[in-house]
């Protein structure tokens, strides 16, 4: 259960940022967890800063579990979406994952589950 917030900048048309908010949740199933798909949380938010000084920030907060190759092809799989969406450079993007124990996640008042791999 990914919770995702990527940070672009303010005046952002609303049609780009929701193009962005579904094409990340689709890299998210394709990627990262496959098996999930009521708890992926993703949101777009405008922030004052600019291309390349702190925008677009991208947060993660996740279970651990993950593999470093999951994690980096959600990272290459948001770069593409914002050089589709905004022409944002990937070096111009800065991604950052929180895994906090699934205790720490809750649904409806429930901890989550330890997350396991959908192959498993």
């Amino acid at each position: 259960m990914p919770v995702i917030r990527v940070e672009i900048p303010s005046g952002t048309p609303v049609q780009t940022q929701e193009s962005i908010r579904t094409a990340v949740k689709a890299a998210v199933l394709r990627t990262l967890a496959p098996k999930e798909t009521k708890y992926d949380y993703v949101a777009v938010r405008e922030v004052v800063g600019e291309i390349g000084d702190g925008v677009p920030l991208v947060e993660i907060d996740l279970r651990p579990g993950r593999e470093p190759e999951r994690k980096k092809a959600l990272v290459d799989a948001i770069a593409e979406i914002l050089k589709d969406a905004m022409g944002v450079d990937a070096a111009d993007i800065y991604v950052l994952f929180r895994e906090t124990p699934a205790d720490n996640h809750y649904c409806g008042g429930t901890p989550l589950p330890v997350w396991v791999p959908a192959d498993a």
